[in-house]
């Protein structure tokens, strides 16, 4: 199993509940997103718990580029957020379950059991506000029928979460002549005007909790 979350204490306590409690192996640890998917791809773990804030990519991503490469992994978020959106973006990432973080340790270890046998988790209280969302909800919400792409994904988020042009660029390895091109084109991609409907979406859409950066 991998663990992927922003808090040590947590993992750390996590992974000491499972060696005790449960047959399941801890492999990997870490919380910082970029690691989590490079590890992920080459531990191939049955398991992998994350969070949605994790640095340097958020967890969602993060999420979402180990699910294109790597079927085997199942992927469990462990999460504080029961918002409609936050756990439609998560499964829309390819996420095979979705668990609070308030849980007990016992419903924790029944949803990666449920996981591990190729069925999905929703935690019940996630369930019912996730129904009540869709009935519910009056107006669309953008989404990424836009189709940004992996790269313009990242960018968004770290605009969002305060990040200049060229601290951007330095982050990326890319020139800021780049960053500028790839801001563009995502506002108009999702027609929208200024930092403070970018960072909306970003919000609304997983992108960013505002809490996960470095």
């Amino acid at each position: 199993m991998l663990l992927a979350d922003g808090c040590a204490l947590l993992r750390e306590g996590v992974a000491a509940l499972l060696a005790v409690h449960s047959g399941f192996d801890v492999i990997g640890s870490t919380g910082d997103g970029r690691d989590c998917v490079r590890m992920a791809l080459r531990d191939a773990p049955d398991v992998m718990l994350f969070d949605c804030s994790l640095r340097g990519l958020n967890g969602i991503e993060a999420a979402r580029r180990i699910a294109e490469q790597n079927t085997h992994t199942r992927l469990l978020c462990l999460s504080m957020h029961e918002e409609p959106h936050w756990v439609r973006a998560t499964f829309d990432a390819g996420a095979h379950g979705y668990v609070l973080k308030r849980c007990a340790f016992t419903e924790l270890l029944e949803a990666i059991e449920t996981v591990l046998s190729s069925r999905y988790y929703v935690a019940r209280d996630v369930a019912h506000t996730l129904v009540e969302g869709c009935r519910t909800r009056s107006r669309p919400e953008i989404v990424d029928d836009a189709g940004l792409s992996t790269r313009e994904r990242e960018i968004t988020q770290l605009f969002a979460e305060g990040y200049s042009t060229q601290a951007i660029a330095e982050r990326l390895h890319i020139s800021a002549k780049t960053v500028a091109t790839h801001r563009e084109h995502i506002m108009a991609k999702l027609g929208i005007h200024g930092m403070a409907q970018l960072t909306r979406y970003a919000l609304r859409e997983g992108l960013t909790t505002l809490d996960s950066g470095s």
